[in-house]
Order: structure tokens, then sequence, then C-alpha cells
């Protein structure tokens, strides 16, 4: 069955949310519309470019039935994954490369390094604050 013809015949009564209960060996899917309701099997659509991420049990999913109870629905892809991971800690050190030009922007204010050694900071007010000493060196300092 193509998407064309699922997305023609598709109406809102006829697409759902659904839990993964199990998969089988064979991929099909089996779907809870309803705690405690017993498992209907289901083939799972595969958009066919990119990494993918197999169903694991207890993922919310958008499924689609033709109103056959006797016919397999159509899993269309996850709605939100179980559980997400989370980072266990903060690491130590972050390190981000980039051959030329590193830039972080938020609003009006930049930071910028350059692979000649440059960096611009820039922003409506800079303001520095040190507790102990706050030391500016160069070969030349320009203020204003």
């Amino acid at each position: 069955m193509s998407i064309d013809h699922i997305a023609a015949a598709a109406d809102a009564r006829q697409i759902t949310r659904a839990v993964v209960a199990y998969a089988t060996a064979d991929g099909t899917l089996h779907v809870r519309l309803a705690p405690g309701e017993r498992p209907r099997p289901c083939d799972a659509l595969h958009p066919g470019a990119g990494p993918s991420r197999s169903y694991e049990q207890g993922d919310e999913v958008l499924v689609w039935f033709d109103g056959d109870a006797s016919t397999r629905g159509v899993v269309l892809g996850r709605v939100a994954p179980a559980a997400v991971a989370r980072p266990e800690e903060t690491p130590d050190e972050l390190v981000l490369e980039a051959k030329e030009q590193l830039t972080l922007r938020v609003g009006d204010g930049s930071i910028t390094l350059r692979a000649d050694g440059k960096i611009q900071i820039k922003g409506k007010d800079l303001i520095s604050h040190a507790q102990r000493l706050n030391r500016i060196k160069g070969g030349a300092v320009s203020i204003n």
C-alpha cells in the first residue's frame, strides 16, 4: 500500500494514537489502543531516508486503520519516545571545533573566534566582572 493511497483513504476517524505492546521477529508491531485492550497487529511505515530507530515497547505511535477489523493497521510514526535519555553528568570540558570560524550568537550579542586567532565580542553593552584582578593585556590597548 503506497503512502499516497494511505493519505487519500485516511480521515480523522481512522487515525489514532496507540502504544507499542511488542514487536515480533518478522517486524510486525502489536499496538494497544487503550490500556488492557488486546494488542492489534500493524505494519510499520518507514521513511526510507536517514537513520531510523526501531520501535520499542511503550513508544507512543500514530496508527492508521482502514475500518476493517480483519486487516492490519499501519504505524505511521512515533509520536514521542517512551523515555528521553539524558546525559548522566555534565562533562568537565566541552570542545567545539571549526575550520575557519566559530560564532555564538544570541539576539544582538555574539562572540566570534577565527582561525587567524582574532576573537570578536559584540553587544549593546559589554560587562566585565571580576572578584579579584580584571587584567587587560595586549601589544597595544585602545579604549575608545
